[in-house]
């Protein structure tokens, strides 16, 4: 009796040990682990997003030089454009400065924190050397790193500022200025201009200006080009006649100096209309290379078949733009021939004034009447799109829209004539259709 009670007080204790065992180290251990879990899949997620910001970094850096007209001892400092395009705030903690002339470097302090949208524009301590080029870094809190698209340098201005001058008048001289304006969105004056000359040996300046004079009809339309930095400009044109013994009595031609922002090649057209006026019709000829031809089928069943080609000449005359996508028809008309043209149309995709273009047609031709048929065919023009001016020039608009010639297709009959009874005559007769 004692020993069963033994027993069960045995059991009691070994069941209240394994469930302290249970609660004490198998439940905090799996709390442990769930803890751990959690703090896993957090990291995970917090790299995730961080990737991501990473990823939408949009930085745009520019770099430029200001004229050394602002410097007292001549020199060009570097001026910074930087702004953010992406849709997230970017910190970038410092700046470099990569030269040509002393490596990297770095050359700020300054934290700039941009918000999305927002730029920075402003003059940094750099100044260039006439013949050093430079390009600008900017590395970002996430590990991101930036850098300019082109060097630049005082010789090395990646832009160019061209200037077309239309409707001069002969006899005239016209000068056209460029110069570095203030930016009116900051009031600061950043850019710098150059021209290829030894004026400009020793690098680019706050100014420049070009002159032509018109002395013939081919001069009344000229182009100016200027390197530029990128920047703020004003261009200015003044014409000025011959006083004997010189240039004088300047007039402006432009009302009042064309302001541009200069961030990538500019074109600016300068006097005359802005449309560009075609006259018409266009020297566009259309013409057969053989507007008579004949070909003999040397098949004496009820149906023959050949293939025959129809080449032709597109050409265009000189005094007028380039033009594309030019479409030539062929329309045919048989008699005694039936006709399968492989296309009815073509296109010419661009030709230039004083080109030509060389093709052809083909087509089967299965001759139906035993002596023979013909066909006759048309080329006509159909359109085109002028390349400078867009416009679309029809049938109406060109000087010779249509050509047309005919084909003959001939049957050869062989025949036998008994002269005697030790001879006989081959005869060959070509049967022709007539129209």
């Amino acid at each position: 009796m004692v020993r069963g009670r033994k027993a069960g007080v045995s059991a009691v204790v070994g069941a209240a040990i394994g469930i302290m065992i249970f609660f004490t180290v198998m439940i905090p251990m799996w709390i442990f682990m769930q803890s751990i879990q959690t703090l896993f899949m957090d990291e995970v997620a917090r790299r995730l997003q961080f990737e991501v910001e990473k990823l939408n970094e949009r930085l745009d850096i520019q770099v430029t030089l200001q004229p050394p007209e602002l410097d007292t001892f001549g020199r060009r400092r570097v001026f910074l454009i930087i702004g953010n395009r992406g849709p997230i705030e970017i910190n970038v903690p410092t700046l470099y400065v990569e030269s040509s002339r002393i490596g990297l470097q770095r050359i700020t302090d300054r934290t700039y924190k941009l918000a999305p949208g927002e730029y920075v524009m402003e003059p940094i301590n750099f100044y260039v050397e006439p013949y050093e080029t430079v390009s600008i870094r900017a590395p970002t809190l996430r590990g991101n790193s930036f850098v300019t698209a082109e060097p630049i340098g005082p010789n090395r201005l990646p832009y160019i500022l061209m200037v077309q001058l239309s409707n001069m008048s002969l006899g005239y001289r016209y000068v056209v200025k460029v110069d570095v304006a203030s930016d009116p969105r900051t009031t600061k004056v950043y850019g710098c201009v150059s021209l290829n000359s030894e004026e400009f040996a020793t690098g680019c300046k706050g100014g420049a200006e070009q002159a032509r004079t018109a002395s013939s009809t081919d001069d009344l339309e000229d182009l100016f080009v200027f390197n530029v930095a990128p920047g703020v400009y004003t261009v200015s044109v003044i014409s000025q006649e011959w006083r004997g013994d010189r240039w004088a009595g300047e007039s402006n031609v432009l009302p009042s100096p064309i302001r541009i922002i200069v961030d990538s090649n500019v074109f600016v057209k300068v006097g005359g209309s802005s449309v560009l006026e075609i006259d018409t019709p266009i020297p566009l000829r259309v013409e057969a290379t053989q507007p008579s031809s004949m070909v003999v089928v040397r098949n004496q069943s009820d149906s023959s078949s050949i293939t025959v080609k129809i080449p032709f000449i597109v050409s265009l005359g000189n005094n007028t733009e380039p033009v594309r996508k030019v479409r030539i028809e062929l329309s045919t008309t048989g008699h005694g021939v039936s006709l399968t043209p492989s296309a009815s149309s073509m296109v010419i995709e661009r030709i230039s004034p004083g080109e030509s273009f060389v093709g052809y047609f083909s087509m089967n031709a299965t001759v139906n009447d035993d002596f023979g048929g013909y066909f006759t065919y048309q080329l006509r023009f159909l359109s085109a799109v002028g390349e400078a001016t867009s416009h679309r020039y029809d049938a109406s608009d060109v000087s010779s829209p249509s050509v047309s010639g005919v084909f003959y297709l001939c049957k050869l009959y062989v025949a036998e004539v008994l002269k005697s009874s030790n001879s006989t005559t081959t005869l060959q007769i070509i049967s022709c259709g007539a129209p």
